[in-house]
C-alpha cells in the first residue's frame, strides 16, 4: 500500500490553483503500477477549513436603506457570514452613521429557516431590489421592492422565502487519476463527499468509516491532482477573496492499494 499526504501549502513540485482548492503534486519518483494487476485508491481522512463564502463581492454584499431622508448602503466584505456576523456589521455601521446601534436587526426563525427583519426606529425603508442586495439571500426576493415600517416601532416583517446562508451542502473531493463514481447521472472522479459540520472558519475533520474504493486509470503516475468542488461541481474559494489572499488550509490522506485476488478452490467429491 502506498500512502500520499497532500495539502495546499505552497511548496516545491506543487501547483496550487488561485482559489486554493486544487493542488497538483509532481512526484519526484513516479509511482509505477503493474500492468497486469488492478489497483484502487481510497481517501482515508481529510482536514478542511470551512470558509467557503456565502457573501460575494458585486453579487450579494450590500444592504441599502433610507432613514431620516438619508440613503445608506452597508457594504460587506466577501466571506462566510452567519446572521450574527451580519447583525454585527449593521450595528457598527448604523452606530457610526446614525448614532443608533442596531437600527435594523435580523432575527432567525429556526423552525422555518426564515428571517425577521426588525425595525427599531420609525420611518425606515429597506430596499430589497437594490443592486447587489444581500436581502434575497436572506429570503426577501428583489421583487419585494421596498419595505417600510412607517411610524410604528419596534416592528418587523418576516421573509417570504427561507434564508440561504448555507453556501454548500457537501464538499466533493476529486482526483484526476481515478474513475468509478457518479455525480447524479454523470460519471465522475469524486473520491469522497465531506459534509460541513462545524462553525465557519473551523476545521472539518473527516475520517472515512467505509472509504470508497476507486479504480485507478493510470499505471505510470508522475503527478496527482486533488480538487475540492461544491455540490454543482464548481471550484470553491478557500477564503482567497477571488484569489487575492492566501487560501485557508486543507489536507488529505489517500492510499493506493492492489486489489485483493479471490482464491477459487475446486474440490472433487
Amino acid at each position: 500500500m502506498i500512502s500520499l499526504y497532500i495539502n495546499n501549502l505552497a511548496g516545491q513540485n506543487k501547483v496550487i490553483s488561485p482559489l486554493g482548492n486544487s493542488v497538483t503534486v509532481n512526484l519526484n519518483t513516479p509511482i509505477v503500477l503493474d500492468d497486469h494487476k488492478n489497483y484502487h485508491m481510497r481517501l482515508l481522512q481529510a482536514n478542511i477549513v470551512y470558509c467557503t463564502p456565502n457573501v460575494f463581492q458585486n453579487v450579494n454584499n450590500q444592504l441599502s436603506y433610507t432613514f431620516n431622508g438619508n440613503n445608506r448602503t452597508i457594504v460587506f466584505n466577501q466571506g462566510l457570514f452567519t446572521i450574527d456576523d451580519i447583525n454585527r456589521q449593521i450595528a457598527i455601521f448604523t452606530s457610526e452613521t446614525e448614532g443608533i446601534p442596531s437600527l435594523i436587526e435580523l432575527l432567525p426563525d429556526t423552525s422555518t429557516s426564515k428571517i425577521y427583519l426588525v425595525f427599531n426606529r420609525a420611518n425606515i425603508t429597506v430596499h430589497c431590489g437594490a443592486t447587489y442586495s444581500i436581502l434575497p439571500t436572506l429570503g426577501f426576493p428583489a421583487s419585494t421592492g421596498d419595505i417600510s415600517n412607517g411610524s410604528s416601532y419596534p416592528d418587523y416583517v418576516i421573509s417570504t422565502n427561507q434564508a440561504n446562508l448555507n453556501s454548500i451542502q457537501n464538499i466533493y473531493i476529486k482526483c484526476d487519476i481515478v474513475t468509478g463514481s457518479y455525480q447524479n447521472a454523470q460519471t465522475s472522479n469524486i473520491i469522497a463527499s465531506v459534509i460541513p459540520n462545524v462553525l465557519p472558519y473551523s476545521t472539518i475533520q473527516y475520517v472515512a468509516q467505509y472509504p470508497t474504493r476507486m479504480n485507478i486509470t493510470s499505471r505510470n503516475i508522475g503527478y496527482i491532482t486533488i480538487t475540492l468542488v461544491d455540490d454543482s461541481g464548481k471550484d470553491i474559494d478557500l477564503g482567497t477573496n477571488n484569489g487575492t489572499l492566501s487560501p485557508e488550509l486543507w489536507s488529505v490522506l489517500i492510499t493506493i492499494s492492489q486489489d485483493e485476488l479471490m482464491t477459487h478452490r475446486t474440490m472433487n467429491v
